[in-house]
């Protein structure tokens, strides 16, 4: 009986314990491969972390994948099979400059829809890295009932993994890839050569402001927004592009 009670007891230990990484930054889970199965016991005691830089405020699980050396690139992203119901699972990649968590960059604030019976994934393909940097993917946990949560992270795989790409050199730096700056009172569109519109929303959908030109856009002013989170769709050459942002 007291070998039971103590098989019992370690085996809820382990759980817990289980269950609790990833709730940190320092705590991150690591992932190695393409279409890892998501464990649901990852988000049962997920809390806000409240780390900054931040891309929204529910409780948020961190992933991490160490770049083995000689690696150059590293492939990040997220799929999920369709259910009854829609969902958008929020995300966040950040680098963490020679693996110093004090010394965080944003890669990426964005989303992916998760349409009804159809599913959702993204994937960001990083070039030119450097292998003393620790790429993590932060992942908040979208609202829903406890049961709705679990059939959604259960249908959800994980891909972070990194390579060699013969074509990249860590010694060149790609300038011409569009790029996000969030200021305090502007958003400024770094190497834009395709959007000429954009429309912006608030969290719950309702649309703040936009704007049509016939020429690139190159910044955007915020100054007059509340601080909080917000949905930018951008619009151009035929392109479309969704980020989101926070406004502090």
């Amino acid at each position: 009986m007291k070998k039971m009670l103590l098989s019992l007891a370690l085996y809820a230990f382990t759980l817990c314990a289980f269950a609790q990484s990833g709730n940190t930054i320092e705590d991150a889970i690591v992932i190695d491969g393409a279409g890892v199965d998501l464990n649901v016991l990852d988000f049962n005691s997920a809390t806000s972390s409240a780390l900054t830089p931040a891309c929204g405020t529910s409780a948020d699980v961190f992933y991490k994948h160490d770049i083995s050396n000689g690696d150059n690139k590293i492939t990040i992203g997220m799929a999920t099979l369709g259910l009854s119901l829609g969902s958008q699972i929020d995300f966040q990649i950040l680098k963490a400059v020679n693996g110093d968590t004090n010394n965080l960059e944003e890669i990426s604030c964005s989303f992916y829809d998760v349409i009804i019976l159809v599913g959702g994934s993204f994937e960001v393909v990083i070039d030119d890295v450097n292998p003393n940097d620790d790429y993590y993917l932060r992942v908040y946990i979208p609202s829903g009932t406890l049961s709705f949560l679990t059939d959604l992270l259960n249908l959800t795989t994980m891909t972070m993994y990194s390579e060699f790409d013969a074509t990249l050199s860590l010694n060149q730096e790609n300038y011409t890839k569009f790029k996000m700056v969030v200021g305090k009172n502007s958003v400024q569109l770094i190497n834009n050569k395709s959007y000429t519109s954009y429309q912006l929303y608030d969290l719950s959908g309702r649309l703040i402001a936009s704007k049509n030109s016939i020429k690139t856009l190159k910044a955007i002013n915020t100054s007059y927004l509340n601080n909080g989170v917000y949905i930018i769709n951008f619009k151009g050459n035929g392109q479309t592009k969704s980020y989101k942002f926070i406004k502090s």
